[in-house]
């Protein structure tokens, strides 16, 4: 038994499974033959073998190209709808929908209930993934949660959550709020981002950004081709018309004005499949 205010002084982060070392009091309670042991110390062991062990499947993945940027996937500009594997009780669920719904609000998003954390963790996060990727119609996946110490972000380091992603047709997004090395799920991830936050942000393209950066230049050009179409068209138009007097005196057919109109065409369809092409 720990109390709260002692707990929040230890340099320890327990969840059911971890293997620890405890020094106290045990306190025996003669008439409910009942026995309490009150630790002043908690040392969590197996760290070391933890971190080896992730390092060994870091290089194993590695090793069968689940790391290369060809495997990479890049998720779509504008999204309908988008996937996220999360708790529903956590604040990452609630982050990754403000930010995207702040970039553009009519994308559908759809929450797949996960536990994050814990020893049922890989399993779920996976299941919650295999899940959205066989719905056709959700465009791209964020998987994530909000920050934690090493031992609560370890079901991302776990080959069964990698799997999932890599083996994923839907483009992954991680967003797992961690400031410490790469987590193995963010190197297969599709893209990795260091918070729920910033992964909608990523996802959902701002709409008014595409069309100051994309379109407009765009029609800038489209503006600048159509003038020249004009000027040429105008230009080929005088020299028609001083064809036709230069000839009319003579009685000659209107033979310059003919090959005006055929340059002034074939201007028309260069400009055309220029145009075509830009688009």
């Amino acid at each position: 038994m720990i109390w709260a205010n002692r707990y929040r002084e230890m340099d320890a982060d327990l969840e059911d499974g971890t293997e620890v070392i405890l020094e106290g009091d045990i306190v025996y309670w003669v008439e409910g033959g009942k026995i309490d042991l009150k630790p002043w110390e908690v040392i969590v062991v197996g760290d070391g073998d933890q971190a080896a062990a992730v390092e060994r499947l870091r290089s194993e993945l590695e090793e069968r190209g689940w790391f290369d940027d060809e495997q990479k996937q890049q998720p779509p500009a504008f999204p309908e709808r988008v996937g996220v594997v999360t708790s529903l009780r956590g604040d990452a669920r609630y982050d990754i929908q403000n930010a995207i719904h702040g970039q553009d609000p009519t994308v559908d998003i759809l929450v797949k209930d996960a536990t994050v954390q814990g020893s049922n963790a890989p399993t779920s996060i996976a299941n919650g993934i295999h899940h959205l990727d066989r719905s056709e119609d959700v465009d791209a996946i964020i998987v994530g949660r909000g920050g934690g110490s090493d031992s609560n972000l370890q079901a991302f380091n776990t080959e069964r959550v990698a799997e999932a992603i890599f083996t994923a047709n839907t483009p992954v997004i991680t967003a797992i709020g961690h400031t410490d090395d790469r987590l193995i799920a963010d190197q297969v991830a599709d893209v990795a981002t260091i918070t729920p936050t910033a992964a909608g942000e990523y996802i959902v393209t701002s709409r008014q950004e595409f069309l100051a950066s994309e379109i407009e230049p765009l029609e800038q050009q489209l503006d600048a081709a159509y003038e020249t179409f004009q000027q040429d068209h105008a230009h080929e138009q005088e020299l028609a018309e001083a064809a036709d007097e230069a000839t009319a005196s003579e009685g000659l057919p209107p033979i310059y004005y003919k090959v005006a109109i055929a340059v002034l065409l074939l201007l028309l369809l260069v400009i055309s499949g220029l145009w075509l092409e830009v688009i």
